[in-house]
């Protein structure tokens, strides 16, 4: 995803990029395709990308561990510029060309939900067997209470 930025006086300049992506995550590597597009334009001596990504997923739910597949679309907005200091949030560019493909793979990375859920009304795995309890009831009984917290129980109790 690099994107010429030679001739660029005071035009806006669109792109479209649509680009396999190794995303981190975790232990291992997602393999991912990412749809890119947008405008790049200058401002002073730095240049503005504007652009839409968007990708499909495919995660593993953090309660019943099922995989499922998830779209995510998020616009981004970076700037680039070849003097940079640390305190600002501004992506390097080199010889007059933008590399667009760490900031887009940084915006996912930040645009994954804290929790991923495979539906807002999974129940999860069985605490007792590791049942997966969107595929129906196992039977255990759920109902244990740790003797070390029993006493703890009396404490709310308003009889």
């Amino acid at each position: 995803m690099l994107i010429d930025v030679k001739y660029l006086a005071d035009k806006r300049e669109e792109f479209h990029f649509c680009e396999k992506i190794e995303l981190p995550r975790g232990n291992y590597m997602m393999d991912i395709v990412a749809d890119v597009t947008g405008v790049v334009f200058r401002r002073d001596l730095s240049y503005v990308v504007e652009c839409k990504v968007k990708t499909v997923l495919n995660l593993n739910c953090d309660l019943c561990l099922s995989s499922f597949e998830t779209k995510l679309d998020f616009d981004m907005d970076e700037i680039f510029a070849e003097e940079v200091s640390p305190e600002e949030e501004i992506w390097e560019l080199s010889d007059k060309t933008i590399d667009l493909m760490p900031a887009v793979i940084a915006n996912i990375i930040l645009n994954l939900p804290m929790q991923v859920l495979c539906s807002d009304e999974c129940k999860g795995l069985c605490p007792k067997c590791g049942h997966n309890l969107n595929d129906g009831d196992c039977g255990c009984d759920r109902g244990y209470i740790n003797p070390q917290f029993e006493k703890l129980l009396t404490l709310f109790n308003d009889d």
